[in-house]
């Protein structure tokens, strides 16, 4: 299946582009006149980064008057109900009977942010002639979506894929109509599926080469072949991922599908070995159990590793519509903050950040020439309304502080919390000693920083410079973005949208939670206090509504579930479109900031209680906290939220326990499990992460196959449904079992 990397100028004739790709999407829309209507689908994963893409990718869809269907999807389950539902499946019916309707008008099928896990070949009907488009920045890949070939598309590799593009424009009509009747899946890559070379050598043997016919096969092996799997184990040692060199023959040729492995040197052509029959030169080595065996170990290894996150799906959005030129500066800001988003959510490292900011750099002076007023005397202000720049900044690391208090940003940040450890009242003077050292009274510091002193304001980063190593706070700025808008906005950063968007996804609706009004904390009732988050759109909280579920005696336990189920999958569609139009809305994205301060709120809060009531249980290869009380719960039975409680625990405790660990010469263990009762459903949500050592750095996260082994062996009724493998649901009553599993099998 044809695999699709960035445009770049060094790439070869053969391969296969985002460009070419989108070429494809164009022409199945315009060779189906008749199933144009509901031809063209996309599913999006609700989630921050699926969202933006989807702004991207539908923007540019406009631009060619191209009809589509956007359907926001929260897991799995939905995933199933949605696919049944474009392609007209009786999901009652028997699974071999279970038929594409005729009256199935799907030709292409775009997953962003989702699939990466699954097996797509199987999972989806390609018999109704459908083209799928995978863009994921989940990370590993299924390798059967990577290295499968020749799915239901009667045209063979890759090349064949690029040879069907070079000759396009020479084809016959009748050609097309052939090519309308087959499926095929594209990947969208970054182009690190390079590094798999090991990876799909082994895959490939392992799926097309025969198994050797009995035991005996292993004695009459060749000495080759077991130097060529020694060879195989080093390399393996060398890069966990596999991405060393192929697997070579003892005369370094690399070793391809399908080629046969011989002892000796090649032969010349036109000769054979003795005793070799012709017949047998032309067949595929039969694998033996040992090979076959080191094959499957490096397959796993690669499994085994953990997940992370590869490129983001609106950066790779935006790589397509800025090789169709189309590139403006709406679409450039959407992937600024995907970008923004994988970084502060500790999804990629610093390093990896730096390397990807620095190409946006030249993007942003490319479209955001300085401009000059009307008499052409100066540049445009910051408070024009034709100001729609975007332009570098330096981003300190305190919450939201330019729509908060300068005290109470750097009070839920989670980089002063490790630092200073606020959540205790040493900590809490020592912020208040640093703050009075750079010469900030609290008084300043505890208004609106829009009202603080203009001279305070413009020397901030210079004093933390200068003051703030002296508190461990080395590294308290990073570069970033801001952009204005004229006259309905002021200027926002490229942090502060993310958090405002995230606060939307989250909480929108479905939660009962107090904002500060404007006026300040403490305000008074004239002159500020809180009122409950709403919307102003009409929609029904959720507590009314999971009160209306819970009155009728009758049903049983799995209706409930199910019912909430439904209603937590509306809710978050609701969701989904809200952050949606507050991407174009920018007054409503300002209001947001108040509910995203609401929630920093809520997780210092929790986190404080945590760590006074000394709640976390050290185990010996993670550490373990459950909350199962507190006027927070049902904000934190949200799994981003919990993931960014546990992301705060861990910024917040790291360079203690790397202390601790150090004076008792042990290794210091930073991965960390929390989980959230759900009083609605009865359940626990749980996330999982593996933490490092270092604030900025990132691991890969291991705790996706650990949850599922852990499920298996205890006999927990639980829900892989989240298409984040680190999150998982488990029964209430099944808690304490998991836990143990998940417990005693990392430790062996």
């Amino acid at each position: 299946m044809p695999l699709i990397v960035p445009p770049a100028s060094n790439l070869s004739s053969s391969t296969l582009t985002y460009l070419q790709a989108w070429n494809t999407i164009l022409k199945r829309v315009r060779v189906n006149p008749n199933r144009s209507a509901g031809g063209l689908v996309i599913f999006a994963a609700i989630d921050l980064d699926a969202l933006l893409a989807s702004r991207i990718l539908v923007n540019l869809l406009r631009q060619e008057d191209i009809p589509y269907t956007l359907i926001p999807i929260s897991g799995y389950s939905e995933l199933e109900a949605r696919k049944n539902q474009i392609f007209g499946i009786d999901p009652d019916a028997d699974e071999d009977e279970q038929t594409v309707s005729q009256d199935c008008e799907v030709h292409t099928l775009i997953l962003i942010s989702l699939g990466s896990l699954l097996p797509i070949a199987s999972y989806f009907p390609l018999e109704s002639g459908c083209h799928i488009h995978l863009i994921d920045a989940h990370r590993p890949y299924n390798l059967d979506n990577l290295f499968g070939n020749g799915v239901n598309d009667g045209r063979g590799d890759d090349a064949g894929v690029a040879a069907f593009f070079r000759n396009s424009s020479r084809q016959s009509e009748e050609d097309g109509d052939q090519e309308a009747q087959f499926g095929r899946i594209w990947v969208w890559t970054d182009g690190e599926d390079s590094k798999l070379t090991n990876v799909k050598t082994s895959w490939e043997k392992l799926e097309y080469e025969p198994d050797s016919d009995d035991s005996s096969a292993d004695s009459s092996s060749s000495d080759s072949e077991t130097e060529d799997e020694d060879n195989d184990e080093d390399e393996d040692a060398e890069d966990e991922d596999g991405s060393a060199t192929e697997l070579e023959d003892e005369d370094g040729v690399p070793r391809q599908r399908g080629s046969k492995r011989k002892n000796g040197k090649q032969s010349e052509p036109g000769k054979r070995k003795k005793g070799r029959k012709s017949d047998d030169q032309d067949k595929p080595r039969r694998l033996t159990t040992a090979a076959r065996r080191l094959h499957a170990e490096r397959v796993q290894k690669y499994y085994h590793a953990g997940t992370s996150f590869g490129l983001s799906v609106a950066e790779c959005c935006y790589l397509l519509a800025s090789e169709l030129e189309r590139g403006d500066n709406d679409l450039l800001w959407y992937a600024i903050l995907g970008l923004t988003h994988q970084y502060v959510t500790s999804r990629i490292d610093r390093d990896e950040y730096d390397e990807r900011h620095d190409l946006y750099i030249d993007e942003v002076a490319r479209l955001n020439a300085p401009q000059t007023t009307g008499t052409g005397t100066g540049l445009l202000p910051t408070g024009d309304p034709d100001n729609m720049m975007i332009s570098e900044s330096e981003e300190l690391r305190f919450v939201l502080f330019r729509h908060w208090n300068l005290y109470d940003a750097m009070l839920h940040s989670g980089y002063v919390a490790g630092r200073l450890g606020v959540w205790r009242d040493k900590g809490r003077k020592q912020l208040t000693g640093l703050l009075a050292k750079m010469g900030y009274s609290l008084r300043q510091c505890q208004q609106s920083y829009s009202h603080m002193d203009i001279s305070l304001k413009s020397s901030l980063r210079e004093q933390l410079e200068a003051i703030a190593p002296e508190y461990g706070l080395v590294e308290s700025t990073y570069p970033s973005f801001t952009r204005a808008f004229g006259y309905r906005c002021p200027q926002l950063s490229a942090a502060d949208t993310v958090e405002g968007l995230c606060a939307l996804l989250e909480a929108a609706t479905g939660v009962r939670i107090e904002v500060e009004q404007d006026g300040g904390k403490g305000g008074g009732e004239w002159f500020g206090g809180t009122k409950i988050w709403s919307t102003g759109v009409g929609v029904t909280s959720r507590s009314s509504a999971a009160k209306d579920v819970g009155r009728s005696s009758t049903q049983n336990e799995a209706d409930e579930m199910e019912k909430n189920d439904k209603l937590e999958q509306k809710q978050s569609e609701r969701n989904f479109w809200i952050c949606y139009d507050a991407l174009q809305e920018v007054t409503f994205l300002r209001k947001s900031l108040g509910l995203a301060k609401a929630l920093h709120v809520a997780i210092i809060r929790q986190g404080t209680s945590i760590l006074d009531k000394n709640a976390i249980k050290p185990l010996r290869t993670f550490r373990f906290v459950a909350i199962r009380e507190g006027p927070d719960l049902r904000i934190f039975s949200h799994a981003s939220t919990l993931s960014r409680l546990a992301i705060w625990l861990m910024d917040a405790t790291r360079d203690k326990i790397t202390r601790i660990a150090t004076a008792k010469k042990k290794a210091p263990v930073h991965p960390m499990v929390v989980a959230c009762l759900n009083e609605d459903k009865g359940t626990y949500l749980i996330v999982g992460f593996t933490g490092a050592p270092e604030f900025g750095d990132v691991r890969k996260n291991r705790f996706g196959l650990a949850f599922q082994t852990a499920a298996e062996e205890s006999g927990a009724a639980a829900r892989h449904d989240r298409f984040d493998t680190s999150i998982v649901e488990v029964r209430k009553d099944d808690l304490t079992s998991f836990i143990e599993c998940l417990h005693l099998r990392s430790a062996t």
